[in-house]
């Protein structure tokens, strides 16, 4: 062996070590191994390039959002970097709004969109998902909750929502059983994206701002005192089941996604995920629902 050779190795075996530090330091979960039968569900052209590609807004902490440092992190984060990991693929997220993940998946520019994405009927006829989890409602209002809104009890409140999103239609549905209960319906005002809706309870536009339950917790947790979760646990009726959305015609691609969500529980890659995130009780056995 020459000396060259030697040191070749040794600095490989030395990098390879820095990059198993790095990721630690930065808190990442462990990688997931290629599985080579799961790779042989995989379409052709994402064999080829090599690569996944999701869609998400990467503003809506715990599930994607960017840190401090501008890094895309998250639970969604996490889990579909690991599904690329065992698929043997690279991952690349686009950050895209919320409204227009499931166009994009559907005319193709992404593979697939994920950001605790609820299966709903009038999603079903655009895209197909793989069920990895539950999505539960809550709301945002100011610290003392001055309009004394809870999560069940908004009749009359004044809602404010991000277009797109699960927590608009059910305050839809809410508004129509208020209103046929004799109840003054809440008042929703839809705003584009997660920042402005907040921002609009901060100022006192809205009495309180429809997000994810864990969203809520996470908005007073980084508010510097200026909000809170409204009390009454989960809004009522206001739980589904959350997916990777992927197109109609890309079953194969769906069975791929799956099939690693399969090996994730298995190996305890997926209980570590949503452990990491404080989101345990958010979780779902993996399912393809077309």
């Amino acid at each position: 062996m020459s000396k060259g050779n030697h040191w070749s190795r040794f600095d490989r075996r030395r990098m390879i070590v820095a990059m198993v530090g790095a990721a630690a330091a930065l808190g990442t979960t462990a990688m997931a191994a290629p599985d080579d039968a799961v790779r042989t569900l995989l379409p052709d052209d994402i064999k080829q390039k090599g690569m996944l590609v999701a869609a998400m807004p990467l503003d809506f902490e715990p599930f994607n959002y960017l840190d401090a440092q501008n890094t895309q992190t998250g639970l969604d984060v996490d889990l579909f970097n690991s599904i690329g990991e065992v698929l043997g693929v690279k991952t690349e997220i686009q950050r895209m709004g919320f409204a227009s993940i499931v166009p994009a998946v559907k005319g193709g520019r992404v593979d697939v969109g994920m950001s605790a994405m609820g299966i709903l009927p009038d999603r079903l006829p655009l895209v197909s998902f793989a069920r990895y989890g539950h999505f539960s409602n809550g709301l945002i209002v100011k610290k003392g909750n001055p309009a004394n809104v809870h999560n069940d009890q908004g009749c009359g409140a004044r809602i404010a929502a991000e277009k797109g999103t699960q927590p608009l239609f059910l305050w839809q549905k809410i508004a129509e059983k208020c209103a046929a209960e004799g109840k003054p319906k809440p008042e929703i005002t839809i705003f584009d994206g997660k920042g402005p809706q907040v921002l609009a309870v901060e100022s006192g536009r809205a009495d309180a701002a429809a997000v994810g339950y864990a969203t809520a917790i996470v908005a007073a947790k980084h508010s510097d005192g200026k909000l809170q979760a409204a009390p009454g646990g989960p809004v009522p009726g206001g739980t589904v089941e959350c997916g990777i959305a992927f197109a109609k015609n890309r079953d194969r691609l769906g069975e791929a996604i799956k099939a690693a969500l399969d090996v994730l529980v298995a190996n305890g890659t997926y209980d570590k995920i949503f452990s990491k995130w404080q989101l345990s009780e958010e979780r779902a056995s993996p399912a393809l629902v077309k």
